[in-house]
Order: structure tokens, then C-alpha cells, then sequence
């Protein structure tokens, strides 16, 4: 028992420390939660459900739920938040991110674009210590470590794109980078949310009429000194159907699938360990739903949607 509350502080101390934001293997169809600035730069309102459960069969892996929504508000503004739920062993992340972001015009035609965004955070920690056992009951080193706090951050991002093909930006989260013992304990232990950056990248290939290819990257780095980075390629049929993998540096390979029916985009994703942490977990399951409206464009994605528009008589 000993060495399973060892494991869970473990990776409690990570996800403080090393891994404060929660992880997201299918980034690409939701930038805003990496980037800010990326707030309002689709043609429509994406509302957003999303499941992750990492390290499955793993005890005290972390569990993530999280509910995002953005749009544009007037021409060149946009606004959007997000709703989370992290849990890894006896600790728990709640809370919300709001972003705003303004889209500035680099060209008259609107194919280069620059959102300037900024957010921010309000998140509650807690520790649960109905789920640790210990040797001594009521050990007052654990019940110490009970606390509930309310902690602010703030988040910032410049993001690129041009035309629905290509995509670039650089983000930063916890600039507050508060300094606050987060669990309570007697002893001096103070928990640093310190800053962390993000690179994000990527572009759109149109191999035929058909067939489509989406690249991306996304380079992640804490000022601890950690450092992480995946590459993805997604191959698209119609833009309604997709299939990709990806690789994440020392940690994954993960395999993507998901479509699109109307207004309807869901997305799977599997991630296969390649760290020593895969002799104790089958792997990470990430899922989304999502929900898209307002479309200034207009009409449905998917071919078999259009069949009346298409031969319907021009009145």
C-alpha cells in the first residue's frame, strides 16, 4: 500500500510540476486550447465536449473532462471559454478559462490573418483524502495535506493563419506563475505554477478533389526544464471522414480517426505507450464531440447532405 501512495504522489507531483495543463492528443481540432489567440478564428461556433482517460488500467492515472465553445463577436473580435474537470489519483483540478482575441486583417482579402489573444483562468486544487490509505489511521501528515483553494492565472497568444491552409503560433500559460502551497501541508512546500510555452504549427496539402492531407505540430516547454514535442499527419476523404497518426516524443504514438456528419464532428484517439509506464497501463482513450453553429458559410459538409440543394430547381 505504501508503494501505491508513493505511485499516486508521484503522479500528482507531475501533473504540478511537469505537466500542468492537461494533456490533448487531438489539439488540432480544437487550437483554442492551446492558443488563445486562436479564439474565434472559425467560420462558425464549435461547442466542444471532450473525454480523455489516460494511462487506462493504470491506479490514480488522471481523467480529464472538458467543455469548450468559441466564436467571432462583431468583425474582427472573438470570444470563447472552457470548462475542466482533471483528476489524477487524490487530486483534482477544477475550473474555467475565458479567451478573447482580436483578428487583425494583414491583407484586404482576409487570406492572412493575426489573432492577438489573451484569457483568463480561475482553477480550484484540492486533494480528496478519502481516497489514500495510509498505515496509521487519521495520519495527521495526510489530513494536513487536505486544503481547497481558488487559484487565478493568465494566459497569452499570437496565432497566424492563412486561409483555411496553413496555421502558426506561440502561446503562454501561468504568467501569474503563483507561488502558493496548494496542498497545505506543515511543512514548508510550496507548490510554483510556473509558465509554460507553446509552439503550434501546421498546414493543409489538397492532394486531388477528393483526398486531403492535415500536418501538424505542437512543441510544448516548461521553464522546470521540460520539454516535449509531437508531429501529426491526418489523411482526410471529402473533409468528413479522417484517419492519422501521430508520435509524440518519447512518450506515444497515437492513432486518430473521426468524421463529420452535418453540423456533427466526433474524433477518437488511442495512445500507445512507448514509456516504461506501458508494462502498467493498456494505453490512453480520448474521445470528442462536437456540435457546430452559426456557420457563416453555410450549407453541410458531408456530399449525401447536399443531394437537395443540388438538384433542386433555382426559383
Amino acid at each position: 500500500m505504501k508503494k501505491f501512495i508513493t505511485i499516486v504522489f508521484i503522479s500528482v507531483a507531475g501533473m504540478v510540476s511537469a505537466q500542468q495543463i492537461s494533456l490533448n492528443s487531438q489539439y488540432v481540432f480544437n487550437e483554442m486550447l492551446v492558443n488563445p489567440g486562436a479564439t474565434g478564428s472559425k467560420d462558425y461556433v464549435p461547442i466542444q465536449l471532450a473525454f480523455r482517460k489516460q494511462w487506462a488500467n493504470f491506479a490514480g492515472a488522471p481523467t480529464t473532462q472538458a467543455l469548450s465553445a468559441h466564436g467571432k463577436v462583431g468583425t474582427n473580435m472573438g470570444l470563447g471559454a472552457t470548462v475542466f474537470n482533471d483528476v489524477a489519483g487524490p487530486s483534482r483540478r477544477t475550473g474555467f478559462n475565458i479567451n478573447t482575441a482580436y483578428h487583425l486583417r494583414l491583407d484586404a482579402k482576409r487570406n492572412h490573418i493575426l489573432g492577438l489573444g489573451i484569457g483568463i483562468s480561475m482553477t480550484q486544487h484540492m486533494i480528496d483524502v478519502n481516497r489514500l490509505t495510509t498505515y496509521l489511521p487519521d495520519d495527521p501528515a495526510v489530513l494536513a495535506g487536505y486544503n481547497n483553494q481558488l487559484v487565478p492565472d493568465a494566459n497569452v497568444g499570437v496565432y497566424y493563419r492563412f486561409k483555411d491552409k496553413g496555421f502558426v503560433g506561440l502561446s503562454a500559460y501561468n504568467l501569474i506563475e503563483l507561488k502558493r502551497n496548494l496542498y497545505d501541508f506543515e511543512n514548508s512546500f510550496v507548490n510554483p505554477l510556473v509558465r509554460t510555452y507553446y509552439l503550434l504549427g501546421g498546414y493543409n496539402f489538397t492532394l486531388n478533389k477528393d483526398f486531403g492531407l492535415k500536418t501538424s505540430t505542437l512543441v510544448q516547454g516548461i521553464e522546470t526544464g521540460t520539454f516535449q514535442f509531437d508531429v501529426t499527419a491526418i489523411g482526410t476523404f471529402r473533409d468528413f471522414v479522417w484517419l492519422g497518426v501521430s508520435y509524440r516524443h518519447e512518450d506515444a504514438v497515437v492513432f486518430l480517426v473521426g468524421g463529420q456528419a452535418g453540423p456533427f464532428k466526433f474524433g477518437y484517439s488511442y495512445d500507445y505507450t512507448l514509456s516504461d509506464i506501458a508494462d502498467y497501463s493498456n494505453g490512453s482513450h480520448e474521445i470528442f464531440l462536437e456540435l457546430q453553429i452559426f456557420s457563416s458559410k453555410g450549407g453541410a459538409k458531408t456530399p449525401w447532405l447536399k443531394r437537395n440543394r443540388i438538384y433542386a430547381p433555382k426559383i
